[in-house]
């Protein structure tokens, strides 16, 4: 599913980043995995997106020979900062250090003795934690469906509606 007003993102984004406190680094791969389901990645592409198949000029990602188009110069922006993050903050842990990898949700150093790139695990638990956080903050829920995020009643109607709690 695809989110035709990147303005509904960013107000999503922008109600819930001070849920996210010192968590600054999780806050921006979490926003980034958002962006690109509203784009219209599904949820088992999203591990397999490499640095290399993100075009800037075109707006666009290629993966698995899908070609995504990026809706909004912010996606840009947090895959460059993404790109910058030697570390992502954990609730177990605490700061885990990403490895070398040539995919943009490198995995952590812990992960990537088991997998070369990030598993959807790693997706669902971000849109839950978005989902938790627009919840505490608006009462509304973002649910995920096998096609993407939605809210029903502002971006779509959809079908199949799968709540992650």
């Amino acid at each position: 599913m695809r989110v035709d007003h990147p303005k509904i993102i960013k107000d999503v984004l922008s109600s819930i980043k001070i849920e996210y406190g010192f968590n600054h680094n999780r806050y921006i791969r979490d926003s980034l995995v958002f962006w690109l389901l509203c784009s219209g990645v599904h949820l088992y592409n999203m591990g397999d997106i490499r640095n290399v198949e993100i075009n800037r000029t075109e707006k666009q990602i290629t993966v698995n020979d899908i070609v995504y188009n990026i809706i909004d110069d912010d996606v840009i922006a947090l895959i460059d900062e993404w790109n910058k993050c030697v570390y992502v903050e954990s609730e177990r842990f605490g700061p885990v250090y990403l490895a070398e990898s040539e995919y943009l949700f490198r995995p952590t150093v812990i992960d990537r003795l088991f997998e070369e790139k990030s598993n959807s695990g790693v997706f669902i638990a971000a849109m839950r934690r978005i989902s938790e956080h627009y919840f505490d903050v608006t009462g509304k829920r973002i649910t995920m469906t096998s096609m993407g995020v939605t809210m029903p009643g502002v971006f779509s109607d959809v079908v199949e509606i799968i709540e992650i709690v």
